[in-house]
C-alpha cells in the first residue's frame, strides 16, 4: 500500500468546496497511457499532465484519524475502474470514495478547479452525481478508444461512436453533472462523451480557476 502524501491531503482539505472539480495526473501504467493519448489535445503537443478527474462531495466523519480516532475530510464522486487481482473485487463505474485515494505516491500532478458555483448549481451537481452512483452507471473502457479516435480525426464535436448511455468515464461523468446543473464549462466543440481530463484542465486554465498543487 502506498503511503499517504500528507501535503497533498492538506492541499485538498484547504481548497475543499462541495461541487468543485479535482484533477490528477498519475504516473502508473494506465495513467501514463491516458496522458499520452491526449497529446493532440494539449497546447504544446506533449503528453497531458492529467489522467483523471472527480467532483468533491461532502465532508464526512470517519475513523481515519491517528489510532482510529474520528476525523473529517472530503469524499468525492467519480467514475473509475478498479480491479484487484489478488481479491475477488471489481469496482466499475460511478462511486463515492475518500479523497485519500488520490493522495498517494503515484499521483504526479494534482489540482482543483473552482468555477464559482451558485448554491443551486452545487446542489444540482451533487444530486446528479449521487443519482449516477445509485444507478450504478458503468465505466466504459471501449469509449476511451472512441474518444481517442475522435481526437486523432479532430472530430471531438461528434458524439462518441461507441457511446453507451449507461456508462461514463471520469471526465464525461464530471461534465455531465455540470451540464445537468446548467453550469457546462465547455462549448459544443467537444461532445460530452469525448471530454478528456485535458479539456477540463484547459477550461479551468482559461477561466483562471485551476489551482495546482506545488510539492
Amino acid at each position: 500500500m502506498e503511503k499517504i502524501n500528507r501535503g497533498l491531503l492538506q492541499f485538498f482539505n484547504e481548497h475543499y468546496k462541495p461541487g468543485i472539480i479535482g484533477i490528477v495526473g498519475t504516473k502508473h501504467t494506465i495513467g501514463m497511457a491516458i496522458r499520452e493519448a491526449q497529446k493532440k489535445v494539449t497546447v504544446d503537443g506533449e503528453h497531458s499532465l492529467w489522467s483523471h478527474c472527480f467532483i468533491f462531495g461532502d465532508l464526512r466523519l470517519d475513523r481515519r484519524g491517528k489510532g482510529g480516532k474520528k476525523s473529517r475530510s472530503p469524499y468525492i464522486f467519480e467514475s473509475d475502474l478498479k480491479v484487484n487481482l489478488f481479491k475477488p473485487q471489481l469496482r466499475n463505474g460511478a462511486q463515492e470514495n475518500w479523497i485519500g485515494k488520490y493522495c498517494r505516491e503515484r499521483v504526479e500532478n494534482a489540482g482543483v478547479i473552482d468555477l464559482g458555483l451558485s448554491e443551486d448549481e452545487t446542489e444540482d451537481i451533487l444530486a446528479t452525481a449521487l443519482q449516477l452512483v445509485d444507478e450504478q452507471v458503468l465505466y466504459p473502457i471501449h469509449e476511451l478508444l472512441g474518444t481517442w479516435w475522435a481526437i486523432i480525426t479532430k472530430k471531438e464535436w461528434r458524439p462518441n461512436p461507441v457511446d453507451d448511455t449507461h456508462a461514463m468515464y471520469c471526465s464525461a461523468f464530471v461534465r455531465h453533472c455540470y451540464k445537468e446543473a446548467r453550469a457546462d464549462f465547455l462549448s459544443g466543440k467537444v461532445s460530452i462523451s469525448n471530454t478528456t481530463p485535458e479539456h477540463i484542465a484547459q477550461a479551468g486554465i482559461k477561466a483562471g480557476k485551476l489551482i495546482r498543487y506545488k510539492q
